[in-house]
């Protein structure tokens, strides 16, 4: 069966995320005049026309699904399979899963739509564990980061894996050919480090087809020395934090030493343009969210706290992961190496 956004929905919980549902509305409503894709918001459906009309926003070409219990950002994902089958990220799982819909988005709680995408999509037949593949921009290129934190505990075989998924992932969304492979390790030489860094190494070493670089360290990693940077999530997760937080003191500091004196006032204002595109950049929003890769859909996760502007780019994202059959591709490239 043909897989492509125009003729699939994409289906957004509308309830995920610190600024929902308004923000979500907003960003989804974007995305369909933008990109011409079809959606579905799942949501309470009282406090979804409420914030439309709070925010001035047309939503009658909007297809709303009811849910009724919300889901926090800290709660037990456990917790919601049992109790909570009738909240927006539930839902919205189910729908992909009956054919409904075609892929999922949600800014809420991570570790609810990963359970939920796990119970109701499944996983990929042969693929042992999903991992979360996000984009993290460089001066002059992008990288692939995965795990980004979906399994904080790994085995080797699943980094050969996510080895496999983060190619087809940088081939397919990222249009970077034939794309440098690299596993995090403390070291070059293929014998140091952990068991599972060691073991790793040698697994995607073997496999057939991937532009296998060995070894990086954490300080090339920024360099951009690989496209795919392969690593379990407990590793990628504090990668990935430290470098929001380096960012965010980065852009603090420049902008109290552009506003200290009214010198630096006059060349912030000379500067602000150039300093603007550079935040752009590195702006998460610009690359809308992370996508869980393993499963029989997209699953996009944003960030919490994500605005109009991250969620229509993450919409662009599903768009683009089923206009290239993303998923089927990597169910061939996983057998391929299964067999």
């Amino acid at each position: 069966m043909e897989n492509n956004s125009e003729k699939y929905s994409i289906v957004v919980d509308a309830m995920g995320g610190d600024l929902a549902p308004g923000e979500i509305l907003k960003g989804t409503l974007q995305a369909q005049e933008k990109f011409g894709v079809k959606t579905v918001l799942v949501g309470n459906r009282e406090k979804i026309s409420v914030s439309a009309s709070e925010n001035s926003l047309d939503i009658s070409c909007l297809e709303i699904i009811n849910s009724i219990s919300e889901v926090s950002m800290d709660e037990s994902p456990s917790d919601i399979i049992r109790n909570k089958k009738d909240s927006s990220i539930y839902i919205g799982s189910r729908l992909v899963s009956e054919g409904k819909g075609a892929a999922l988005l949600s800014a809420g709680n991570t570790g609810a739509a990963m359970a939920c995408s796990l119970l109701n999509i499944k996983r990929i037949k042969g693929v042992l564990r999903p991992a979360i593949a996000i984009v993290i921009p460089l001066a002059d290129s992008r990288f692939i980061l995965i795990d980004g934190g979906a399994n904080a505990d790994c085995k080797p075989q699943y980094l050969a894996q996510f080895a496999i998924m983060g190619k087809v992932y940088a081939e397919n969304i990222l249009g970077i050919k034939n794309p440098r492979i690299a596993i995090v390790n403390i070291g070059e030489e293929e014998k140091k480090g952990s068991e599972l860094a060691i073991e790793g190494h040698r697994l995607i070493k073997n496999i057939r087809g991937l532009n296998f670089k060995g070894n990086i360290e954490g300080r090339e990693i920024f360099e951009g020395h690989a496209d795919v940077v392969v690593t379990d999530g407990f590793t990628g997760n504090i990668i990935l934090k430290s470098v929001e937080g380096l960012a965010k003191m980065f852009f603090g500091q420049v902008r109290g030493a552009l506003t200290s004196s009214i010198v630096s006032k006059i060349a912030a204002l000379i500067l602000k343009k150039p300093l603007t595109a550079m935040k752009n950049k590195f702006d998460y929003e610009t690359y809308g969210g992370a996508q869980l890769l393993g499963l029989n859909a997209p699953v996009i996760i944003s960030h919490g706290s994500s605005r109009a502007r991250a969620v229509r780019n993450a919409v662009r994202v599903a768009q683009e992961s089923l206009r290239t059959d993303l998923v089927d591709k990597i169910k061939k490239e996983i057998e391929t190496a299964n067999n």
